[in-house]
C-alpha cells in the first residue's frame, strides 16, 4: 500500500525530540500522514500519528466512544512518547488539533510545543449544531470528510457520523475553547482561509486567547479544512519542522 493512502498508525524512531501528530474526526491517521513523514525526513524526530479510539473501523464502532475515549487515546501515547523523547510538540488536524489544545492545557509539563492545523474551539455555525440536543435524536449523519482543494486528493473517512458522538464533539471543542487562556507552550497554529468544516474563526480565536507569550498564526491559501492533505501541505511540513528544529537549539522549549 501507498504509505500515504495507509489509515494505520505508525511510529517512526528518531531523536530525543517526539512529535505525536493526531488525526481528525471520523478519520484516520492517513490524513496526516505524508505531513509526518515529511517532518521526520527533514528533521530526525521521533513521529508517532496514533489512530484514536473509535476510527479506523465503522462509524457503529465510533458510537460505542465518547471525547474521554478520545482523548484516552492521545494521552496514552504521550506518556508513551514521554518515557522515550527528552522533549515533546503535540500537533493536530481538526479535531486532532482540539486534542493537542487540551492535553497541552491540562498536563503542561509533558508538552513543550503545540501545533493546531484547522483545529476546532467551539465555533460552529447554527446549521452545525441545531438538532443535536433534541431529545431522542440518534442515528447518523452524513459524513464531512475529505473537504479538500485538491482534485485528484481524497481522505480516508466514515462516510457517516453518529449524532451522538457529535455531541460528544461539540463539548469537548466547546469545553477547549474556554480553557485556552491556560495554554503557555509555544504554539504554531495553521487556519485554512476557505473551511467548510471548521470556521476560520477558530484559528483566530486560538492565537487570541492563548495565555503563551508565543504565538504564530499562518492562514493557508491554497487548502480547505484536510490541509494536510492539500495543496499547503508541503508549506505545513517546512514551517513544522522549523518550529520543531528550534528545540534543538533551545532544549527549554
Amino acid at each position: 500500500m501507498d504509505c500515504d493512502n495507509d489509515p494505520n498508525p505508525y511510529f517512526i524512531h528518531g531523536s530525543s525530540i517526539g512529535l505525536i501528530l493526531l488525526h481528525g474526526f471520523t478519520s484516520t491517521p492517513q490524513s496526516v500522514a505524508y505531513v509526518g513523514r515529511q517532518i521526520h525526513a527533514a528533521t530526525g524526530a521521533t513521529v508517532s500519528v496514533p489512530l484514536l479510539a473509535g476510527h479506523g473501523e465503522t462509524p457503529e464502532a465510533l458510537a460505542l466512544t465518547s471525547y474521554h475515549d478520545w482523548l484516552g487515546s492521545a494521552k496514552k501515547e504521550l506518556d508513551r512518547i514521554r518515557a522515550e523523547c527528552d522533549l515533546i510538540v503535540i500537533a493536530g488536524l481538526s479535531l486532532g488539533g482540539t486534542i493537542a489544545l487540551n492535553l497541552s492545557i491540562r498536563f503542561p509539563d509533558l508538552v513543550d510545543r503545540v501545533i493546531s492545523i484547522n483545529g476546532s474551539t467551539g465555533l460552529y455555525r447554527p446549521d452545525q449544531v441545531v438538532g443535536l440536543f433534541n431529545p431522542g435524536v440518534d442515528g447518523f449523519h452524513r459524513g464531512i470528510g475529505s473537504d479538500i482543494k485538491h482534485p485528484t486528493r481524497r481522505e480516508t473517512c466514515y462516510d457517516k457520523i453518529p449524532l451522538a458522538t457529535m455531541r460528544e464533539r461539540f463539548v469537548l471543542t466547546c469545553a477547549t475553547g474556554i480553557i485556552l487562556p491556560e495554554l503557555k507552550q509555544p504554539i504554531l497554529v495553521f487556519q485554512s482561509r476557505e473551511d467548510h468544516v471548521v470556521a476560520p474563526e477558530n484559528g483566530a480565536r486560538i492565537v487570541r486567547d492563548v495565555g503563551s507569550s508565543d504565538v504564530r498564526l499562518q492562514w493557508l491559501d491554497q487548502s480547505y479544512h484536510v490541509a494536510t492533505l492539500d495543496n499547503d501541505r508541503d508549506q505545513i511540513v517546512q514551517q513544522c519542522s522549523d518550529f520543531i528544529t528550534e528545540l534543538f537549539s533551545s532544549p527549554t522549549g
